[in-house]
């Protein structure tokens, strides 16, 4: 049944008319007051990126009993943070949930992602919040197992919580998956990462392409939802290496 106290906030960097935010807004109407805001258009790979050079707007797109959706004309982490500074300003929501992703963002895509970005904004302001993404770039794709899954941990968040300073990122393979597991992510980066190519007048150009390895040999995100589940890995906002600080004070302390 649905909690008419419970507020959600929805955002995703493929913009408010793509398909992923669209039934993923549908999945978590059950749960709660669903408010979408979102990029005006696509904004992948924006990581966690804010405008500070010039003024963002912000529009009201459609409003129905449970549903109230905008448009940003900022980044993703530039809808969230004015979403909770003008819209949640006197009460924050109660989870925060990005996505459905157009394509994955496991292993070193956490970086990259806006809708990992997203996420990260509203854990800055101590808002629960999810990550979602399909490993399928396809503009219409079956989002089906994805709003699923995102619907049930959504519950679990709000019946539990998460840690300060700790989001969820998840993702989710083509197809039924076989399960949900819970792992780190992928020690990963990318190679062979650009195409040459030439302009109208011979210059080179390069347009980005590239696969990701793992750099390491703990098997994570990346290699499990290729093998066909779903994966959820908690991600801390804090970066601080913590196991280095003791040997870089002791280097720093016999000089250098």
């Amino acid at each position: 049944m649905k909690e008419e106290s419970i507020e959600i906030l929805v955002s995703n960097d493929d913009g408010f008319r793509a398909q992923g935010i669209r039934e993923l807004t549908e999945a978590l109407r059950p749960l709660g007051n669903v408010t979408v805001v979102a990029p005006d258009g696509p904004r992948s790979g924006a990581s966690a990126a804010i405008t500070s050079t010039l003024p963002i707007k912000l529009k009201l797109r459609h409003r129905e009993e449970g549903v109230t959706i905008y448009s940003c004309t900022g980044t993703p982490a530039d809808c969230v943070k004015l979403a909770l500074n003008t819209i949640f300003k006197e009460r924050k929501p109660d989870l925060l949930v990005t996505g459905v992703n157009h394509g994955n963002n496991a292993g070193i895509c956490v970086i990259y992602s806006g809708t990992v970005g997203a996420a990260m904004e509203g854990c800055v302001s101590d808002v629960p919040s999810l990550a979602v993404s399909l490993d399928d770039h396809s503009e219409i794709c079956d989002m089906s197992h994805a709003t699923a899954y995102a619907a049930r941990v959504s519950r679990m968040i709000l019946q539990n919580g998460l840690p300060h300073d700790t989001m969820l990122s998840m993702n989710v393979p083509q197809g039924k998956p076989l399960g949900l597991r819970v792992c780190m992510v992928t020690d990963g980066r990318f190679v062979d990462e650009f195409m040459t190519s030439e302009d109208a007048r011979g210059n080179a150009v390069y347009w980005m392409t590239g696969r990701q390895i793992n750099k390491g040999s703990v098997e994570g995100d990346l290699e499990l939802m290729r093998a066909g589940y779903v994966t959820l890995s908690p991600i801390k906002l804090n970066m601080t290496s913590r196991r280095y600080l003791p040997e870089l004070e002791r280097l720093i302390n016999e000089g250098i």
